[in-house]
């Protein structure tokens, strides 16, 4: 990781973001920010991607609910084009963006038991599906190699509409406390209702939180 941006959890507070070369909208229109930023992270500022303070009126507090979470990896095996294949999969690191299910919903099915069954599409397909993963939960071995993410160079924030913060090649400081987890690529709460924080476990779509902005 050769770029010098980084970011830092404040406890009880926002994320404090230095040197970003690059913070977007999902629709990629840059959101302008300076070499320090503020971001929230506690849901309720007016100000939104940014920290209005609104965080200590609240009482938010940013400790994980580490006894919560599911942290235990789930693999689901397969033969794909002869070459046999491993997806691994750590829930509590999903930010249930359903990108895998929108690049291949033949190989990535949440409404079929299992969900992923890799054999259902060509490798070309599952490299490309595991690649849209924002959060680093799905992780792929093929034949007798290691579990590994698939990334890219890209050094960049991406604020999610009514989602979490996507993430890209910046360093952050704390602990990568998921089964697996990349420091590549990861999603940050946003909406603070994870019980995983600093990291997003899905927990927006469960609340129904939304961030105000237009579709």
């Amino acid at each position: 990781m050769t770029s010098h941006a980084k970011i830092l959890p404040v406890e009880d507070g926002p994320l404090i973001v230095t040197d970003l070369p690059a913070l977007h909208d999902g629709d990629g229109t840059t959101i302008e920010a300076g070499e320090k930023t503020a971001l929230c992270r506690c849901g309720l500022s007016a100000k939104k991607p940014f920290c209005d303070g609104s965080h200590k009126a609240a009482g938010f507090s940013s400790a994980p609910e580490t006894a919560s979470i599911r942290n235990t990896p789930i693999t689901y095996s397969g033969d794909v084009e002869g070459t046999q294949v491993t997806v691994h999969y750590t829930p509590v690191l999903c930010s249930h963006a359903a990108e895998c299910v929108k690049a291949s919903s033949a190989i990535f099915d949440p409404t079929r038991k299992p969900w992923v069954m890799p054999e259902q599409g060509s490798m070309a397909d599952l490299l490309a599906a595991m690649s849209h993963c924002p959060s680093g939960a799905l992780r792929l071995e093929v034949g007798t190699s290691e579990p590994q993410h698939m990334v890219n160079g890209d050094v960049d924030v991406t604020v999610e509409r009514n989602g979490p913060y996507r993430v890209k090649n910046v360093a952050l400081d704390a602990e990568f406390n998921g089964a697996g987890a990349s420091q590549s690529k990861y999603v940050l709460c946003r909406c603070g209702h994870s019980k995983n924080k600093p990291f997003c476990d899905g927990s927006h779509r469960d609340a129904g939180w939304t961030d105000g902005s237009e579709a």
